[in-house]
């Protein structure tokens, strides 16, 4: 019995160990499947998927991305217009003009100037942009 036992709990925290690390594995597959097969999201995607945007969004690509703005497209909601663009270091050149009022994650920044949103609002809003991200 002694030797049974000490093979049980040799056995047991190698199998844990294994299981845990196949997940882990499995989990960053995944992540770089999806990046490989799907490529970087869209704001079509961020909005769509969200049920606060209630299929409001307008695509506003033409009109908002401008000469001035320089995005590569951009959608218009309640909450304000989520543009995405080309690089990281133009998304944050932007979403410090868009100020406080507005949020950045990634490539996509918030312009909610002019808004006027809630507090409740606002944290939707932001949701909404970094929800792509699981955050």
């Amino acid at each position: 019995m002694n030797s049974r036992t000490s093979i049980t709990r040799g056995v047991a925290p190698k199998t844990i160990t294994s299981i845990l690390l196949v997940i882990v594995l499995a989990a960053a597959g995944l992540l770089v499947a999806r990046s490989y097969l799907f490529g970087e999201p869209t704001i079509a995607d961020i909005v769509s998927e969200h049920p606060d945007v209630g299929g409001g969004a307008q695509e506003v690509t033409l009109e908002y991305c401008s000469k001035e703005i320089d995005c590569v497209e951009a959608w218009k909601t309640k909450y304000g217009v989520y543009a995405r663009f080309s690089s990281e270091l133009k998304a944050e050149h932007w979403g410090e003009i868009f100020g406080p009022e507005g949020a950045r994650w990634n490539k996509f920044a918030l312009d909610a100037r002019g808004m006027n949103l809630t507090s409740d609002q606002r944290e939707t809003a932001v949701q909404i942009l970094l929800a792509y991200d699981g955050i």
